[in-house]
């Protein structure tokens, strides 16, 4: 094992973090989590054209979208949770912005 640690079979990103037995960051195994859960649960009906919605996750979120009219549909509280991580993701790109150059 690297000093710190081996490289995410998924994103690359370094860990010390394993799952059967392949290294895997803690944000990858939690969106994997999350792909597993979604595949288990019932497909909805689009609201709008009746199409079977596929499930997908954004941001640690699984939405639900139309293949056919692209619409994006989301449970309680979803929408709370990726306005906060954009958010987050902003703050910290405008902070590493300006540390840059100093």
């Amino acid at each position: 094992m690297a000093l710190f640690g081996e490289k995410c079979h998924r994103c690359g990103t370094r860990t010390k973090n394993k799952q059967d037995d392949e290294a895997i960051c803690p944000d990858c195994a939690e969106e994997m989590e999350l792909m597993v859960t979604a595949s288990k649960e019932e497909s909805r009906p689009c609201p709008l054209d009746g199409s079977k919605m596929t499930k997908e996750v954004a941001h640690m979120v699984v939405i639900d979208r139309c293949p056919k009219c692209k619409g994006v549909w989301l449970d309680g509280g979803e929408l709370e949770r990726l306005t906060s991580d954009v958010e987050s993701l902003a703050v910290m790109a405008m902070i590493g912005g300006m540390s840059g150059r100093f």
